[in-house]
Order: C-alpha cells, then structure tokens, then sequence
C-alpha cells in the first residue's frame, strides 16, 4: 500500500488491516508504531517523495508491542532513530511476547482473518523482528520529538498500551485501544478489539473514558480508516 496523506503533515501506512503513521513535521519525522517487517520500502517511498532520507526520521513511538505494531522498529533503531515505548510493555517488544489466545484460531476460519493472515505473512509476521534497546514513553509527557505527541497511557488492550495526542492538528493515534475497524469480522465501526484479544478487556472499557477526555477531532486507529467524527463519538460506539 502506498502512503497516503490523511490530514496535513500526516501520512498512513501499512496493508489493509494494520496501520502505522508518519508525522512530517519541519524538525523531521516521527513514526507511530512500525508495521511489519516488510513495511520499509513503504516507509522509503513516502520519504522519497517528501524529499527526505532515513536520516530524517527522529524517533519510532510504538502504541504497545504486538508484532504488526514494531516490524521496522529495530532496523530503524540501528540506523540512528530511538524507539519509544511503555515500560509495561517493553519486554514484549523485545520478545518476550503473550501466547496467541486460542480463541483467535477458533476464530481464523472468518473470510476477513483469513485475508489479515495471509496479509501478515506476506509483509513478514512470521519472523518478527524484536526490539534490543527503547526508551520509555510517561504518562501525560511530550514527548521532544517531531510533532511532540502527548503521550496517553490506555491500558488494557496490553499493560502498556498508549496512545498520542497531537494538539494541533487535532490527531489522535489510538493504536489497539481503540480500532475504527474489526481486522476479524470486517465491520467498519469505532470498537474495541474482541474480548479475548485483550489482556484485560474491563481495563480497556474503562481507558475509553479516557480516550474521550482528550476531545481529538480526528481518530487514526491501528485497524481501519481515520474517524473524523470526533473520540468522544467513537467511545461511545465502542462502549455500545
């Protein structure tokens, strides 16, 4: 999937069911979360056309540690660029991840999980590349990196689950705690993933609430299209 600009300085990048951002910013580029493994020549092409070079991406902030969320993270770290994350979350970055829920193969055989697992392990799923070395992301902290996102702690989905509010413009990036589509069933709608692939779901029903207080116009999910109606009305759906 090519880059595509979806609010001014902020471009998507990723397949059709997983997701990461770039923010183009004056002093460089930020990465939110890092896709799959084979997601750089992505990454090159957006760069390219901006008229910069890998030494213009700054820092990777990664929203939590699931293998489609850290696939180029390392091979960007050893070119010079930090990698960000929660603590809690640290340690599955660098491998020490959670078993696959058995009630995710209950549920491979849906037509949408079969097309996401084939996505998966064409753009590299299936030799993850790990993290050796991150720096940690801070509850309510901006971060001193391109676009200074505000870092949100919203655990549940994992331990360490964040996700970054830029001010202005309005963005919210929600990673897992909050998708705008459901990478199992297809449905287009503000969610949260299903119950099993969450750590602590009730956690997570609650860290909406403060998703919500943060009032960002504009939704960019790990899963599925921006949401421009506003996080307070994709909480809501999500808690329906």
């Amino acid at each position: 999937m090519s880059a595509r600009e979806v609010a001014p300085g902020i471009f998507r990048l990723g397949n059709r069911t997983v997701n990461w951002w770039a923010i183009a910013a004056p002093d460089g580029v930020t990465l939110i979360d890092a896709g799959l493994t084979r997601h750089m020549a992505q990454l090159m092409a957006l760069l390219k056309m901006l008229g910069l070079s890998m030494t213009d991406v700054k820092a990777v902030v990664l929203t939590h540690a699931d293998i489609d969320h850290i696939g180029v993270a390392e091979e960007l770290r050893r070119g010079g660029a930090p990698v960000y994350i929660h603590p809690a979350d640290a340690a599955a970055a660098s491998g020490d991840m959670r078993p696959l829920p058995k009630e995710a193969l209950l549920n491979a055989w849906r037509p949408r999980a079969l097309i996401g697992t084939y996505e998966y392990a064409r753009d590299g799923a299936l030799r993850p590349r790990f993290v050796k070395e991150t720096l940690p992301l801070t509850d309510d902290e901006i971060l001193p990196v391109p676009g200074s996102p505000r870092v949100i702690h919203v655990p549940g989905h994992s331990p360490g689950s964040c996700a970054l509010l830029l001010e202005d413009p309005s963005v919210l990036f929600t990673g897992d705690a909050l998708v705008t589509k459901d990478p199992l069933s297809g449905k287009r709608s503000p969610s949260l993933l299903p119950r099993f692939d969450n750590e602590d779901h009730e956690q997570a029903l609650r860290s909406l609430e403060k998703l919500a207080e943060t009032e960002a116009r504009l939704v960019l999910s790990g899963h599925g299209p921006p949401w421009e109606a506003g996080v307070a009305e994709a909480a809501n759906l999500a808690l329906a």
